[in-house]
């Protein structure tokens, strides 16, 4: 099976970790069961003191190029502006990283067995 993955790269303020590491211990049910039904199936964020990693994946191709967020979305986003370094807009700002390496468990064992 396929995965589709995307990672990037967000900066929080100073002095905004313990409140950024808290929304997310309490994210909003129905912002996940909307990253659910928009085909995400693992989504993870690392923090490295203000840096944050977000790692996305899912089982269909990410849409080429960046669809409206929802009003959920935004209201998410609003709520995390006075944490994060933001756009003109409020949303985050974001650096794409590009993937250089993965290994998959499934495909690897087939690989070495062959």
């Amino acid at each position: 099976m396929t995965i589709y993955r995307r990672a990037w790269t967000m900066r929080l303020l100073e002095g905004a970790e313990a409140r950024y590491d808290a929304a997310h211990a309490a994210i909003w049910p129905e912002l996940a069961r909307q990253m659910l039904a928009d085909g995400i199936c693992r989504f993870h964020l690392f923090r490295s003191g203000l840096m944050i990693f977000a790692v996305q994946e899912r089982r269909t191709p990410f849409p080429a190029s960046e669809t409206p967020p929802s009003e959920l979305t935004l209201r998410w986003w609003q709520s995390m502006a006075p944490l994060m370094v933001t756009d003109k807009e409020g949303r985050p700002e974001r650096t794409e990283l590009k993937e250089v390496f993965a290994l998959d468990a499934v495909s690897a064992e087939k690989d070495i067995a062959e």
